[in-house]
């Protein structure tokens, strides 16, 4: 039997091989303070929330309930003059609101996604309403309004049509579904304002 000699080579603490070892802890370090800083960071899909356009939405759906309340009994050509200005006010307010939040600033992100011809399909070809539903549902709000406003004034807005059957549907119910997206909408980006630290 033979005895060999295994030689191992032990680790070189040269210069050279200090200072590589240093930049690949400092690299390492490095990406893992980035990583963490990062995790704490959140993307913004959405449009900033905007508290005056916010307060102006809620004042005006308080408006329109008070108007829903008033006429839940009917009303009549004769008593279309007493509610024209609240008409008036309320489409044209809300009509306001539209233009506001449809020019609102698409996030970069968002901009880019919305360019995916996969989210063009899974947002019915209208992407921009996936992001900012708010402008689509405040037409609708705009459309209902007008046409409660035109029944009335041709005197045929009975209690049934404001308030629906069993206190469900009608002007007011479709009002409501409407702009309870709106709100739930515009109140998601003021809890995502806040929790961005702004």
């Amino acid at each position: 039997m033979s005895l060999q000699l295994v030689s191992r080579r032990l680790p070189d603490t040269s210069n050279a091989c200090l200072a590589e070892l240093f930049t690949r802890l400092s690299v390492a370090i490095y990406a893992l303070a980035l990583l963490a800083i990062m995790a704490g960071c959140s993307v913004q899909l959405s449009p900033e929330y905007d508290k005056i356009t916010f307060s102006n939405l809620s004042a005006l759906n308080v408006k329109a309930e008070t108007l829903f309340a008033s006429l839940s009994a009917g009303g009549t050509a004769a008593n279309f003059s007493n509610y024209q200005d609240t008409y008036a006010e309320l489409i044209g307010g809300f009509s306001a609101a539209r233009i506001t939040t449809l020019n609102r600033q698409t996030p970069p992100l968002s901009a880019k996604l919305l360019a995916s011809p996969t989210l063009k399909t899974a947002c019915a070809n209208d992407p921009a309403s996936c992001v900012n539903p708010t402008p689509y549902n405040l037409q609708q709000v705009i459309a209902l309004l007008t046409s409660m406003r035109d029944t009335h004034k041709r005197g045929k807005l009975v209690g049934e049509l404001v308030v629906g059957f069993n206190g469900g549907g009608g002007f007011k119910g479709q009002y409501e579904i409407e702009m309870g997206r709106v709100l739930a909408f515009e109140s998601a980006l003021q809890r995502s304002e806040g929790s961005n630290g702004s």
